[in-house]
């Protein structure tokens, strides 16, 4: 019976589960919207990157991860990004790994690093301009992932 019972406790430890929690900016609007944001320069693992990582979204407003599309990054440095963001699309500006974000001060496992400094997102009805202190103000968390949404 022992010898069950530890074989049982091993498996579960080998199936361990691994989730994400993605920062997204989800533009509902049927009007694109243009995205400036900046990033420190920090040690440790980052959460946010300068990757231009976008999908349309499901009529539900869900990603569809088997429709990628091309954004151009306007901005050369290395710490900032420009784009335009299509009508029902979707843009992933990071992610969590088995960690789940509570606010930006938080402490995060794995050595990750909050390193968002400013955004702003220009619509068709106005400005949101977006920093460190005011981001959990317009991102919330919604279906695993924490976001923006722009209707």
């Amino acid at each position: 019976m022992k010898k069950v019972f530890a074989l049982l406790l091993f498996c579960i430890f080998l199936s361990s589960c691994s989730w994400q929690e993605y920062f997204i900016i989800n533009n509902n609007s049927d009007s694109s919207i243009l995205v400036t944001y900046k990033l420190t320069n920090t040690a440790g693992f980052p959460i946010f990157e300068s990757l231009t990582d976008a999908y349309l979204t499901t009529n539900s407003g869900d990603i569809d991860w088997n429709k990628k599309i091309t954004l151009e990054d306007k901005d050369t440095s290395a710490l900032g990004l420009q784009f335009t963001l299509p009508p029902k699309s979707l843009f992933i500006l990071g992610h969590l790994s088995n960690d789940n974000y509570t606010k930006q001060d938080q402490y995060f496992i794995n050595g990750r690093v909050f390193n968002f400094q400013s955004m702003e997102i220009k619509k068709k009805d106005g400005t949101s301009n977006i920093s460190r202190e005011n981001f959990d103000s317009f991102f919330k968390k919604k279906n695993g992932s924490i976001q923006y949404e722009v209707n």
